[in-house]
């Protein structure tokens, strides 16, 4: 973490809150996906690419976020809420991008689609 307790997220330029997927089981054991939790705290992040249309680069409709890597551990399915736009995001996958040498760089590479 940097000083001052924030974390450089690439230049961050919004803030994004998370909400977990949630998942039930039923009496038989089986789980089912059932929604969202609460938002957690918003954080620093930045869209780093939006599709211009269907089918661009990475899949259809796939943005591309950078999310601070306080939210790790970031699941499929999870929802990136940007609070002040009401835009969310479903994500599909999460890395974790580290830097090397300063950690206050480290940031989550997200491809999610707008919800």
């Amino acid at each position: 973490m940097a000083a001052g307790g924030t974390v450089a997220v690439i230049l961050p330029t919004t803030l994004f809150a998370v909400r977990r997927a949630t998942v039930t089981v039923d009496g038989h054991g089986t789980r089912s996906p059932s929604g969202w939790g609460a938002p957690g705290r918003e954080r620093p992040g930045r869209i780093v690419a939006e599709p211009a249309e269907d089918g661009e680069r990475d899949g259809p409709g796939m943005w591309v976020l950078a999310v601070d890597p306080a939210e790790q551990p970031l699941r499929a399915r999870d929802l990136i809420v940007e609070p002040s736009t009401g835009r969310r995001w479903v994500v599909a996958t999460a890395d974790a991008r580290d830097h090397a040498v300063d950690p206050a760089v480290d940031w989550i590479r997200v491809q999610a689609s707008l919800q």
